[in-house]
């Protein structure tokens, strides 16, 4: 039995230039500073909660959660795990745009 091998294909040919100067940042590590995104998280989602809906149960209605996590997330105690802020980003035309407002105005 023959194994399929990974071959890794070089071309010398292409030149490309060692001068990056003039192009655009495209790492968003280098626009944004993770640890800090990570750790201010909490508060963003607790403004945007409390900028949207009246009261920790609405948040927990709207999110199919317990009352105890909306109540963490209003609070800034945790942030939302990815499958919540992808329903909030897909379902709340305002969402994306608060979001840039507050991330922008943090930094």
């Amino acid at each position: 039995m023959i194994r399929s091998r990974l071959t890794l294909v070089v071309n010398n040919d292409a030149s490309y230039p060692d001068d990056a100067r003039g192009m655009a940042q495209k790492s968003w590590s280098n626009q944004f500073d993770p640890y800090a995104l990570k750790t201010n998280a909490p508060d963003l989602w607790s403004g945007y909660f409390r900028a949207r809906f009246s009261s920790p149960r609405e948040v927990a209605l709207y999110c199919d959660v317990s009352f105890q996590t909306a109540l963490n997330w209003w609070g800034a105690v945790t942030a939302p795990a990815s499958h919540v802020a992808l329903l909030v980003i897909l379902t709340d035309p305002g969402a994306s745009e608060y979001f840039r407002t507050e991330v922008a105005r943090a930094a």
